[in-house]
This record gives structure tokens, sequence and C-alpha cells, in this order.
């Protein structure tokens, strides 16, 4: 059976990897998504590049995952 994904987080990848570790920390899985892998073979940004990368967690740990966003991303911002 196929575990249902829910995007909770998308930016930069530095950032992403902050959002990725603090989820891992608190016992959710998740997984990064560059939705420009395997387009992009050099390396260097072509006209139109995303930088984003998108962050998911299984559908059913999203909502917990999304306040413990929401609450680091507010508590950065002081």
């Amino acid at each position: 059976m196929e575990t249902q994904s829910e995007q909770v987080f998308s930016g930069l990848a530095i950032d992403v990897n902050l959002v990725k570790k603090l989820l891992q920390s608190n016992g959710i899985d998740c997984y990064a998504r560059n939705r420009n892998a395997g387009e992009n073979e050099n390396g260097w940004a072509e006209q139109g590049f995303d930088p984003f990368v998108e962050l998911y967690v299984a559908k059913d740990r999203a909502d917990e995952a999304t306040a413990l966003i929401e609450k680091f991303l507010n508590t950065k911002a002081e």
C-alpha cells in the first residue's frame, strides 16, 4: 500500500534543510523534492529556473508538521 504524502513547505534548499531537520528531530519522516532535478545536469541555472525545493510528509502527519513549521517560522522572525 502506497503512503499518501502532502507538501508542507517549499523554499530555498537551505531553508528546506532546516525545516527537514526540525521535523525529523520531532519524529516526522519527510523528504525533499527538487522540481528541477534531472533537468539541469550541468548545475547552472537556466532562464526560468525555479530554485525552490518542496518538502513532503505523510498525509496523516501533515497537520502536526505544519504546526511545528509555523511555530519555528514565528520564532525565527522574532
